[in-house]
């Protein structure tokens, strides 16, 4: 089944002339000779490169529209022209037939359709890659809107994520800067992303558990569950009345106070990370709303809660450390924390970190700070580090990429946006109370019984350590012929990999 969606993927690759994309993104020598003497370049193109990528991936189906809805927001991969065109997977997608959407509904919920709603809207209100949405009304009388998930789409997310998995291992192969465009972390992303939203079981408890943290909060409102009327396919939610962010006509016309709109924004991310740590990871425009009933005092409204994320208390602790710590200028303190966080090789020279950390961070922290973008910041800094092995976890990988849009959409909001400002309160306060006595002192309160069961054991474990070592030295020998062996192993795979980039190559020739 994975070569007849293989295959299909081959032929849109060349009807939409996606190769054009390729030398953009820096062949290698030996892909690039191919390239130019392949007889397919003479197809005929038409259409713009961003609208020939959409059209690609809107043909290769909903599982690739997800993608290319992340792909939105990496402007590092692509031109703004093509950036442009995928942030058109944001809304007005294709919808599924209502009297499929129906039966879902009926089977995830155990009743029909009539039983459930006084009202049930068949025309589809909007749709997404995943799913789509329909309006309803309920025997209250409430207005809500029931959330469907796509038929069969579970089916296809698993039949197309190995094949996106060895494209991007084939893409590492073809392309010379394919380390910093990060193909691994994208697909990692992309799977944390889709695998989610078809869960929506989980964006209803993370719809409700949201509310908890804003309930009463003039920054958001988040809308009202119907338990009842959601399932592992439906989900039920409060109809909302709002104003879509980025339709900054209206937000003129009814005079909102743009600039307390952006900070509220950057206000309600940094609340997310540093106080309920749980932050909402699918920021971009289709999903946020704005409260215009008091103009001058603007709320946002969120939907869509399936992707969020959460930090250790490690990870959150070092994130808050570095922030704080590259905006003081400090970048001694910033390369020790890399280190200790583990994000860099632990064999890493602190002063060549260091160095190389002040090399990028200096020229733009002395910069007025609304010339400074801090998503893209943050995200190049990281770049400028994978020289030391960088490995961030999926949680900062998330984190990173909604600093970028909640940022990127602030800015569009109030150009002048600045982001330090308004985060730095959020920051010192965390750190204040991280470092408080009493919270401290909590903390050793909580944990004494632990402590005292390790210490208890800590004799007969340090035994077992020297017997450990003495059984070591026996193993030395052996180990370096593992090793060996893992080497030989690791150039053979290199090999093959290379090899059936190869083939694919002649397959694709073979097609047409």
């Amino acid at each position: 089944m994975i070569f007849i969606q293989f295959f299909k993927i081959i032929f849109i690759f060349w009807k939409y002339r996606l190769d054009l994309l390729l030398p953009e993104l820096n062949l290698n020598l030996f892909f690039k000779i191919l390239y130019v003497i392949n007889p397919l370049r003479l197809i005929p193109v038409r259409g713009s490169k961003g609208e020939r990528l959409f059209s690609a991936l809107l043909a290769a189906g909903p599982v690739y529209v997800k993608l290319g809805q992340i792909l939105s927001t990496r402007s590092d991969f692509f031109d703004d022209e093509i950036i442009h065109e995928l942030t058109k997977f944001q809304s007005n997608l294709p919808t599924f037939d209502s009297r499929i959407a129906v039966r879902i509904i009926e089977d995830d919920l155990g009743k029909p359709i009539g039983e459930l709603f006084e009202s049930f809207q068949r025309k589809p209100l909007a749709a997404a890659s995943i799913a789509q949405v329909h309006e309803a009304v309920l025997f209250s009388g409430e207005e809500v809107v029931v959330k469907v998930i796509r038929p069969n789409i579970q089916k296809e997310i698993t039949k197309n994520l190995g094949l996106i998995k060895l494209i991007s291992k084939l893409l590492d192969l073809l392309l010379v800067d394919a380390q910093r465009l990060q193909l691994k972390e994208l697909v990692q992303e992309y799977e944390i992303v889709i695998q989610g939203e078809v869960d929506l079981k989980r964006e209803s408890a993370n719809t409700r558990l949201t509310a908890e943290y804003f309930e009463n909060s003039n920054l958001l409102y988040v809308p009202k569950v119907f338990s009842k009327l959601s399932g592992s396919q439906t989900l039920t939610i409060e109809k909302i009345k709002g104003v879509p962010i980025t339709d900054f006509e209206t937000l003129d016309r009814l005079e909102v106070d743009r600039k307390l709109l952006s900070e509220r924004g950057v206000s309600i991310f940094f609340k997310q990370v540093f106080e309920d740590n749980f932050f909402h990871a699918d920021m971009h425009p289709g999903n946020i709303f704005v409260d215009v009933s008091n103009p001058k005092s603007p709320t946002y409204i969120n939907v869509d809660y399936a992707i969020c994320g959460s930090l250790s208390d490690q990870e959150q602790f070092f994130i808050g450390k570095m922030l704080s710590e590259m905006f003081s200028q400090n970048f001694k303190a910033v390369a020790e924390t890399m280190i200790r966080a583990g994000w860099v090789d632990n064999k890493t020279s602190p002063l060549e970190l260091e160095i190389t950390v002040r090399t990028f961070l200096e020229p733009i922290i002395e910069k007025p700070f609304d010339d400074i973008n801090f998503g893209e910041m943050l995200f190049q800094f990281f770049d400028s580090t994978r020289k030391y092995n960088l490995s961030l976890p999926p949680s900062l990988l998330l984190l990173e990429k909604t600093l970028i849009n909640i940022e990127g959409l602030g800015k569009q909001i109030y150009p002048q946006l600045d982001l330090w400002v308004t985060a730095k309160p959020f920051i010192q306060e965390w750190i204040k109370a991280k470092y408080n006595p009493a919270r401290i002192f909590k903390k050793i309160h909580d944990d004494a019984g632990f402590l005292i069961e390790k210490a208890v054991n800590l004799p007969s474990q340090i035994a077992n350590l020297f017997d450990v070592v003495d059984k070591m030295e026996n193993y030395t020998a052996e180990i370096q012929d593992l090793r060996k062996e893992v080497k030989k192993s690791e150039r053979r795979r290199s090999w093959q990999l290379f090899a059936l980039a190869f083939l694919l190559i002649l397959i694709i020739f073979a097609v047409i």
